[in-house]
Formats: structure tokens, sequence, C-alpha cells
């Protein structure tokens, strides 16, 4: 092997490995989007709101999960887009609380909200682009569709129904080699 294919190589690898590691950190980490803002708002119970009114927690449930940490993100929108809420992002301290909230998101299909797993920005865009075209599938060719991560692949999966299998419609890479 070339000493110039070996380094191509290695900086594949530890940009897989960075993007993992970065993943890996925000293991407890949701994204909240399309929650309505508010003045001097208590980020706290503004969250056990979504968790109970939007997302169809039990009450109990929803105000046992601790959080370590909750505030909105600052949007990056043009003065001439429509205003949306800033975004939230969670910190749970048990995964369990983080993966049983994402469950819960089919609650959210006709409220222009959702909540998602916190990517690193590379992996975010790709799941992005993702998104766009299974919008599109859903509206035109009436499939159900899923978008799941694994590892730095993001797959995006259909299937025509809840009894069938889900089958792949696209891959991203969000880490290609390096050229």
């Amino acid at each position: 092997m070339c000493e110039q294919c070996s380094l191509k190589t290695y900086r594949s690898d530890s940009t897989i490995l960075a993007v993992l590691l970065e993943k890996h950190e925000r293991k407890y980490n949701a994204l909240v989007y399309g929650v309505p803002e508010s003045d001097n708002e208590d980020i706290h119970a503004v969250l056990n709101t979504f968790f109970i009114q939007d997302l169809k927690i039990d009450k109990e449930k929803a105000e046992s999960f601790p959080i370590a940490n909750a505030h909105r993100i600052p949007s990056r929108q043009t003065s001439d887009q429509i205003r949306r809420p800033a975004p939230i992002i969670v910190r749970f301290i048990h995964h369990g609380d983080k993966q049983y909230a994402l469950s819960k998101g089919y609650n959210l299909s006709n409220k222009h909200m959702r909540i998602v797993d916190d990517l690193p920005p590379v992996m975010k865009e790709s799941r992005h682009e993702l998104a766009k075209l299974a919008y599109k599938i859903r509206n035109e060719e009436h499939l159900q569709t899923r978008i799941k991560v694994v590892g730095t692949r993001i797959l995006l999966q259909t299937r025509t129904n809840s009894k069938d299998n889900w089958f792949l419609r696209r891959e991203a890479l969000c880490c290609l080699p390096y050229k």
C-alpha cells in the first residue's frame, strides 16, 4: 500500500472516529422543535407540559424524568423567514428516559412539533436531507417512512403498512473517505 493511500485511510478513519465520539457525547441529548416560546419561561415547566400534553406521557412518569440540563438554542433565521420557536436541547440523566420520550414522538404527527436525537452537525445535515425525501415519499407514494441512525450511517426506510417489514430506501454516509 502506498504512503498516500494509507494517509487517506488514516484521515477517513480518524474522521469517522471523531464523529462517533461526538455522537457518543450527545447520547443523552434530544432536540425538541416547534414548542412555542414565551418571555421568562421556566424551561423545565415547558418540557413537563410538552411531555404530558403533546407526547401523551403519564404525568407521574413525565415528572419523574431527571433532566441534567435544558435550554433553548438560538436559531439562525433570516428576517424574511417565518419566525419559528427556538429549539430546546434536553440532556436526560437516564438514556432509557430519552428513548421513552423519543418513542412517543408519533403523538406529534399533526402538530408541527418533533423530538429527535441530537447528532453531530454533519449527521444532522444528512438526516435533514433524508427527512425532506421522506416527506415527499409519504405524500406522493403514500408509504410509511422512518429514519434510523446506525453508527455513522443514516438510513431511510419505507413500508406500506404496519404489518410489512421495513425496506431500505436510501442511505446517507456521513463520513465519506477524504479526497
